[in-house]
């Protein structure tokens, strides 16, 4: 139980600071298809810490219930361990990495939504709306190795480096929605052991 406590706070502290940093830069840039681009890997790494940290808290919540531990949820181990618990600590702990991540994938859910995709260098995007754009990205066929961008890319003062980067049909969008099926998955995993009564405690007569 140890190692899931050790790995669930070592991503929780590390994802807060990144996450404000990274929120910053998402309204602060180059151009917009530059932030569009940093607010889709904002939402990729806030998905995988997510299913990270929701995966081992069940996991650790089912061993705890398992051996009748209390309390279920696991310690913050930067200041606690198994035997010194404090659960003013361990609870808010819990409630700031919720919020960070809720934080944080309002933030870049919201920013990357105003996505539209280009053509790659076009001035103007396939469609007008979010999803007609990835429609129509899905039906062309291109045979270019650059063949669409997740944003407008012209920008005669940025870099190649700080323009938006190529959208990949099925690839860019579909990491997205894999991290957000498993992430959906350890919630309903840690909903079941949640609810499941710890086993009667056992006595060696």
């Amino acid at each position: 139980m140890l190692p899931l406590a050790k790995f669930w706070t070592f991503v929780g502290q590390s994802f807060v600071p990144v996450a404000a940093a990274w929120i910053y830069f998402i309204r602060n840039g180059p151009n917009e298809g530059a932030l569009i681009t940093r607010a889709y890997f904002g939402l990729l790494l806030t998905l995988l810490v997510a299913a990270a940290l929701i995966w081992s808290l069940a996991l650790y919540v089912r061993a705890a219930k398992a051996k009748s531990l209390l309390p279920v949820i696991p310690p913050n181990t930067t200041f606690e361990d198994l035997k010194s618990r404090n659960l003013l600590l361990s609870w808010g702990t819990l409630i700031g990495f919720v919020t960070a991540v809720a934080i944080a994938m309002a933030a870049f859910g919201s920013r990357y939504s105003e996505s539209r995709i280009y053509r790659w260098d076009a001035e103007t995007p396939l469609a007008n709306s979010f999803f007609e754009s990835r429609k129509l990205a899905h039906q062309l066929t291109c045979l270019e190795k650059s063949c669409f961008a997740m944003g407008r890319r012209i920008d005669t003062n940025s870099t190649d480096s700080a323009k938006a980067a190529q959208y990949v049909p099925f690839v860019t969008d579909g990491s997205l929605i894999l991290l957000a099926v498993v992430l959906l998955a350890g919630a309903a995993f840690l909903t079941i052991v949640s609810i499941r009564k710890s086993p009667a405690l056992r006595y060696d007569l």
